[in-house]
């Protein structure tokens, strides 16, 4: 079974000559083998194709080690049939967009110390996902419905995700965003990032005496817990015929686990430590882009 090399970094596009020379010379005096890097965007990201017999542990732990000191992503990727994957579920909060979406509302009313640390425990593990949605949903009781609006028009979407979405939909793959976040922000992005399926939580909303739109501090049931996401995952599978090797998901929190494991490529993008244990990828200084990269794609076949 064939290997891939992926180094990439699209923050600071640091990839220069310097280090494929030196890579490639470690590993062709092990090999006894020339070795070509595959460029797939300009200094930020490049693959290189391996027999399994060509990178033992200690290289690959001596390989990430050089590359991590350079700043520079690296990760290794089993080929499988279909390496371009046929069904993406992508988390929202800190994945798709940069914000945690409660937190931003707590922000909005003055609130986040209190929801920030609830947020904080609940993506690293150390709470139960879904007493963690109730509490900061709790906090946010009687507050006018316009904080959701505000929300939308100011959050920001993480770079690559356009393309991500618009290239993985041009070669027939099924997109879906899934979130324990809420459906108010989740069918704007839905609508105006391209996905075709969107499904996150729903919050309770009720006209106060005067006829305006307020907050409860609610969830509406059913409520999307951490196993949600991989619940979504086998429908997903299953609706479309495919098998798991042709399905990527990404994500950054403990609530990403079971479906970053059970996945065919789970990605761990600038997520926490619980999740990077079981992911098969991660990636701190490239983009979403990465996802494609990972996939094989090149610049020349991202759709922008």
């Amino acid at each position: 079974m064939k290997q891939f090399l992926l180094i990439s970094n699209t923050t600071e596009k640091n990839i220069d000559n310097n280090i494929l020379n030196y890579l490639s010379k470690i590993l062709e005096d092990i090999s006894f083998k020339k070795t070509n890097f595959r460029e797939l965007s300009p200094q930020g990201a490049y693959e290189l194709e391996l027999k399994n017999e060509e990178f033992n542990l200690e290289l690959k732990k001596f390989t990430k080690n050089f590359l991590l000191q350079n700043n520079i992503d690296c990760n290794f990727i089993k080929e499988t049939k279909d390496r371009k994957k046929k069904l993406l579920l992508a988390d929202m909060d800190s994945t798709i967009i940069k914000e945690e979406s409660l937190d931003e509302l707590a922000k909005q009313i003055g609130k986040e110390k209190e929801v920030i640390k609830i947020t904080n425990e609940a993506m690293n593990g150390k709470i139960d996902f879904k007493k963690a949605l109730l509490e900061r949903v709790a906090i946010l009781k009687d507050q006018p419905a316009e904080i959701l609006e505000k929300l939308k028009k100011s959050v920001n979407i993480n770079d690559g995700a356009i393309e991500l979405i618009k290239t993985m939909k041009h070669n027939n793959s099924v997109t879906v965003l899934v979130s324990g976040g809420f459906t108010f922000l989740t069918d704007y992005l839905k609508k105006s990032l391209g996905f075709e399926h969107a499904h996150a939580n729903s919050l309770e909303i009720c006209p106060n005496n005067l006829n305006k739109m307020y907050l409860t501090g609610k969830v509406i049931d059913p409520i999307l817990d951490k196993h949600a996401k991989v619940w979504y995952l086998d429908d997903y599978v299953r609706k479309n015929k495919l098998d798991y090797e042709e399905t990527i998901c990404v994500g950054d929190g403990a609530n990403d686990i079971e479906m970053i494991k059970k996945a065919g490529l789970g990605v761990s993008y600038n997520g926490k430590k619980v999740l990077e244990k079981e992911a098969n990828i991660h990636f701190k200084t490239t983009n979403l882009l990465g996802l494609l990269y990972a996939q094989g794609y090149s610049d020349n076949q991202i759709i922008s």
